[in-house]
Formats: C-alpha cells, structure tokens, sequence
C-alpha cells in the first residue's frame, strides 16, 4: 500500500505561494513607476494604491497559503494514522512474525507521520512553487521591461535545483541513520518504563541508565550530523545562487542601462530580491525534507507487510446462517490449528458452546489456552478452520467480525485515564447512569464506587492506579456486561487480584442471567467448578477434562462470604500453630 499524500491541500499551498509573489511583481512594478513618476503627475495616488492593493493580497495569500498546508496536513495526519493502526490490527489478527515492536510503532504513528505530513503538505508543494517563481518572474522581466535581463539570468536559475539534488544524494545515509537512532532510543525507553519495577528488583537501574544514556549520546551526534549538513548547504546555496545571481542581474541592468528607463531598471532590480524565494526552502530542505523522505519510506515499507505472508488465504467475511442447528450454538469452532511459527499451538481444535452454557477451559501454562481465547475473540485470525461467534463468522486469514460478537475480561486490565463512568461508557456509549450502575451492582462493585468521595465521577488514574486490582477487574466485568453483548469471554479473569475480588467474580458469573454464553479460562478449580462444562487443553489439544481434574481440590464455596472464609481459614490456622509454638519454646 503506497502513501496516498493529500496532493489537493499540497497543490493548493503551492498556489497560494505562486499568487502571492505574482502580487509582490505587480506591487514592486508599481511601487517602482511609483518612485519614478514626477511629483506633479495625477498617476501616483494610482500608482500608491495599486501597489498597496498588491501588497495587502499578497499578505492575505501568505496566509491563506499557511492555512491550507497546516489544514491538508492534519487531515493527512488522521488518514495515515488510521491506516498505520489498520495495518497494525491487521498483523497482529494473522499472528504474523512482522509485528513492529512498541519502540518501532510509536514512533512510528507519531513523529514519524508529522514528519510526512509536515513534508508532503507543509513543504513539498511551497518548494515546487518556490522553484517556479524564478522562472515566472524572469519571463516577466523578458517580456513587460528587457529580454536580454529575463531571459539572460533564466540561464542560471536551474543552478539552484541541481545544487539541492546534488546535496540530498550526499546527505541521504545521515537522515537514515538519525531516524534509526531515533527508533532505537525510543524502543529502549519504551521498555525501560514498562519493565521499571523488573529493573528495580534486579538492582539493573544503573546498567539500564547507562544503556540509555549511550543510546541517548548516538541520537544526539547524528541530529548534530544532520544540522552540521543542514549549514553547509545554506552556506553553499545562498553564496554560490544567491550571490551568482543577483551580481548577474544587477550587472545586466547595468550593462543595459542605455536602452532602460530608470523605472525599468528600479523595477528590475526589485523584482531580483524575489528570485531568492528558493533559497528560503533550504534551510528546511533537510529536517524537514530529508527528515520527511526517510519517514515516508519507513511508512510505506510497514504499510507494505502482508499481514497473511506469501500465498495467504483470505476469505471475505461474513455472517452466518440464523436458522438450522446452529441457531442454538452461540459459539462454533471447526478444525483449529495455529503456529506462530516455533511450531503448532493447537492442534485441529473443535469446540461447540451452546447459549446460556458456561464452559471452563483449563490446562498447564503453555498449552494454548490463551491463543484459544484469541482466535475466538477476533485478536487472531484463524490459520485452518473456521469460527462462529454469534452471528460472526471468521476464516482462515480472516477474524472477521467476531471482536464486535462478543464482550472480553482479560487477566491484565486495560483501563483508560479519565473517571469510572468514562471507562464504563467505552462498551457503551450511549449508556445511562442507571444503566452503568446496573452493570455495577451485577459486578458486585456498585456498593464501593458508591462509598468513593465522587462516585461514577471518580477520577481513577493512569493505569487504574487510584483503584484496587480487584476494584478495577471488577469494573472491567461490569464495562463487558454493559455491552449488551451476551457472549462473555473471561481469560484468566482472577488470576491476580484478592480472595475477597475474586469471591465477587465468582457471585456475579454465578449470578449471571441464563441468556448470557461464558467461556473461561482459569487454572483455580473454584471458576472452574461453575462451568456447565469442563475441557482440559494440553499439548495443544482440546478434551473434556478427566473426573480427577474436576475434583481437584475443588472448594464447594459459592458465596463471597464462604469462599474467602474457606480459603483464609487455612492460612489462620497455620499461623496460629506456628505463633503457639513460639510462645511455648
């Protein structure tokens, strides 16, 4: 897929810069008859208000012309970015091995686009015209005051286009190799964050800093690389253009002094201050044009990754059938395998869920349970098979609608920053406060958010920092139940917050109206022992799970209350012995 600028705002912007110095020709040719014509003359007051006339246009087109570039620019900035996640969502549904890590992807739909759009709408389009006005104002020169000035110094005017070209080959490797510095730098510190408390308990703070501070040294001797390029270039440009053609102008005029009138030859010397115009592109002839070049390509290559790889299948997406068997299945999926390329995961996987069913998955870490739940939610597309969630079908290549089929909990929370009613209308946005606190109370969270000094309007952090693990799984249960969706997805949906949290998960998936599909994945026999049905997946391979799996140490606890006083009570009691024993010695 090619980057598709938006050549419309890009040519717009260059004609706005073209308009604006044929406004300064005809505002300096009048100010130049201005300046000739004798004081008694009646044709001055006309001449004063043709040329001011020019000059206040030729201001509003300078406006006009930054108005448009910047418009263009950031439309151009949402389009791109919109198919950079696109592109992003698409490798990562095909489970392919391209996928750009966060350090590369960052940077990629933020810096990276600006960078394009700065160049592509902001710049590309003014230096085309900037690189025209030379010529027309020459060939004004040539034909309205003398030919041999016009036309004489056109000759030298493509100096200036070589010279840039000659200058962008050279300067190439620099603007490359600043934008892998870059990249490199932000991939360390992306990681450096995300893994801070791994750095801390490891005691790696002082190598982590050293590594960024290297990195940090190389991004900033290449920058350095590019600017040190950046003046020589203006230095070499604007001495060898700048000054090549006004001495060649200015020594034409005079050579041609006979045969020019003074208005002529004032005009003429006047119009030559606009041939420098080019010369203003250069000093952003390399962060801005090189910078954005480099950019493009690394866009354009990434848009370029076939999500599905050489010879993938893709079938169209679709919806199934509402009649039939199937009707009363609300989860179908036929022939599963998945590789992620260190060999299969699962292995010719079929599962059947009917509506209103609860099944519990488990299985040993490793054993696919996870890619599992990914292909039926639509973050993986399936590699042999075929999935039906709801009315949603997914094909080989192709997840197809199923992440809009169905409601997820993942084990990690993903919670935005804003209040608990914002987090909340993510599912749904149209949803009324009655209807979130509906969602609550099913999640047995309502009585807490309740009890908070500003209740749905508790701002709760970044990353849910302000709540409780528990506090936050349980409100991420409550978002999937205001969906509306009654398919439920749980992965792992207790696996890392308290007993008290994990009793009320527990009451509400019990609690749950019989419309409503779940399937779970969990390694804790107490989620497992609400499910209708028991399958055990190893070695990649799904089976209804064995009768010593089912009674594996399995708590007959259901309620809240029970369940944390059954599993607390152990860890009292062998306390309690172990304080005893103490006191007696």
């Amino acid at each position: 897929m090619k980057i598709k600028p938006g050549r419309v705002g890009a040519a717009a912007a260059g004609a706005w810069r073209i308009a604006t110095m044929a406004f300064l020709t005809a505002g300096f040719t009048a100010g130049a008859k201005l300046v000739a014509a004798s004081a008694a003359t009646s044709s001055r007051s006309t001449y004063l208000w043709v040329a001011g006339i020019c000059i206040v246009l030729a201001g509003l087109c300078a406006f006009a012309e930054k108005e448009t570039g910047g418009a263009a620019a950031r439309a151009e900035e949402r389009r791109l970015r919109r198919s950079l996640l696109e592109q992003t969502f698409a490798l990562s549904a095909a489970g392919s091995t391209k996928v750009y890590s966060a350090g590369r992807t960052v940077p990629l739909l933020t810096s990276m686009v600006e960078r394009v759009t700065e160049y592509r709408q902001g710049y590309l389009g003014v230096a085309i015209a900037s690189l025209l006005v030379p010529f027309g104002v020459l060939f004004y020169i040539g034909i309205a005051i003398d030919p041999v000035v016009g036309f004489g110094v056109m000759v030298a005017v493509p100096l200036i286009p070589v010279l840039l070209g000659l200058f962008m080959r050279f300067f190439r490797k620099s603007s490359a190799a600043n934008r892998r510095r870059r990249e490199e730098l932000s991939a360390a510190y992306l990681d450096a964050i995300k893994n801070m408390s791994l750095i801390r308990l490891c005691g790696a703070g002082e190598r982590v800093e050293k590594e960024l501070a290297r990195r940090g040294e190389a991004n900033r001797l290449s920058i350095m690389r590019i600017l040190a390029g950046n003046q020589v270039v203006i230095i070499v440009v604007d001495g060898l253009c700048g000054l090549l053609l006004i001495c060649l102008a200015a020594g034409l005029v005079v050579a041609r002094a006979a045969v020019l009138t003074p208005e002529s030859a004032l005009a003429a010397v006047l119009l030559t201050t606009l041939l420098l115009d080019p010369l203003s592109q250069v000093a952003g002839f390399f962060y801005i044009g090189m910078g954005g070049r480099a950019a493009a390509r690394a866009i354009s290559t990434y848009q370029k990754i076939d999500p599905h790889g050489s010879g993938g299948h893709r079938d169209s997406r679709g919806r199934s059938d509402s009649g039939g068997p199937a009707a009363e299945l609300a989860i179908s999926a036929q022939g599963l395998s998945f590789d992620y390329g260190r060999g299969p995961v699962l292995r010719e996987v079929s599962l059947e869920v009917r509506r209103g069913e609860k099944v519990a998955i488990i299985g040993p870490s490793g054993a696919g349970k996870s890619t599992l739940m990914g292909l039926l939610r639509g973050a993986l597309a399936p590699q042999t098979g075929t999935i039906r969630v709801g009315a949603e079908v997914a094909s080989p290549g192709d997840p197809g609608g199923l992440r809009q089929a169905s409601a997820v909990v993942a084990q990690n929370t993903w919670m935005f920053t804003g209040t608990i009613a914002e987090n909340m209308r993510f599912a749904a946005p149209q949803a009324s406060e009655a209807e979130i606190w509906q969602a609550l109370s099913a999640a047995h969270i309502a009585e807490e958010v309740r009890a908070m000094p500003h209740g749905l309007q508790t701002y709760i952090g970044e990353d849910a920092a302000m709540l409780s693990g528990g506090q936050a799984q349980r409100i991420a249960l409550a978002r999937a139940l205001l969906s509306g969706r009654k398919i439920l997805l749980l992965d792992e949906p207790t696996s890392q917050i308290d007993l008290e949290s994990e009793a009320h998960i527990i009451d509400a998936i019990s609690g749950l109206p019989p419309e409503w599909t779940v399937v779970l994945i969990t390694h804790r026999s107490t989620l497992a022992s609400l499910a209708d049905t028991v399958y055990e997946i190893d070695a990649g391979r799904l089976q209804h799970a064995s009768n010593s799996v089912d009674s594996a140490e399995a708590l007959p606890a259901t309620s809240a209350e029970s369940l944390a006083k059954a599993q607390v009570e152990p860890y009292i009691r062998h306390h309690s012995r172990s304080r005893q024993r103490g006191e007696e010695e």
